[in-house]
């Protein structure tokens, strides 16, 4: 059984492979697949292009991995057109789709969050208050009630994100421990995420 992980990143981090690796485990799910957006219906600072992006993330947990189905699918890169043809292609079955606390929350201001709804099994990766409580349990109670097919996991992650990486290598600082070694190659040899700190000394 396959699980998918959507996003931009931009660029993809040892956060990322760690909560999947954990969902992996936790979940018995036999892959996870990370879905990197190809258009963005919403603009976002310092996004690289997808060509770069789905090549790091290729070499963070391997080709076999990563799927470009978005550049097959009609710009911008709503959510539920990709779900729709995943849930095509897995004889209608629901798809299981990896998403943050804040995100999940958010689910009805996404585009057509019907068909979100009906297509997916969400797999949520809870925040947690410093005494380990879970937060918002009555607002997973309200998306129960809604209809939504979701799973808690108990899951610690890295506290990393793809825009400290990008603030790192504009000042010139290291990203070793913050990505892989594959990927941190990659952005130094690409010269990814180097504008902000040309234009200083411009």
């Amino acid at each position: 059984m396959k699980c998918y992980f959507f996003g931009t990143f931009n660029p993809i981090h040892l956060g990322h492979v760690e909560i999947a690796r954990k969902v992996r485990e936790l979940a018995g799910f036999e892959q996870v697949i990370f879905v990197p957006a190809y258009m963005p219906p919403h603009k976002i600072d310092d996004m690289i292009s997808f060509s770069h992006r789905f090549e790091m993330a290729k070499l963070a947990v391997g080709v076999e991995n990563v799927s470009d189905i978005e550049t097959k699918l009609k710009p911008p890169s709503y959510t539920y057109r990709t779900i729709e043809k995943l849930y095509e292609q897995n004889n209608n079955q629901k798809i299981n789709f990896i998403i943050g606390y804040d995100q999940f929350f958010k689910l009805e201001s996404w585009k057509e969050p019907e068909i979100l709804r009906e297509k997916i099994n969400f797999i949520v990766i809870p925040r947690k208050f410093q005494n380990g409580q879970v937060m918002g349990d009555m607002a997973f109670r309200y998306f129960k009630n809604k209809g939504y097919s979701f799973e808690v996991l108990d899951i610690d992650f890295l506290d990393i994100s793809s825009s400290m990486i990008r603030k790192y290598v504009s000042n010139n600082m290291d990203i070793t421990g913050l990505t892989t070694r594959e990927v941190r190659e990659y952005i130094e040899n690409n010269r990814l995420y180097t504008k902000l700190a040309e234009r200083k000394f411009v």
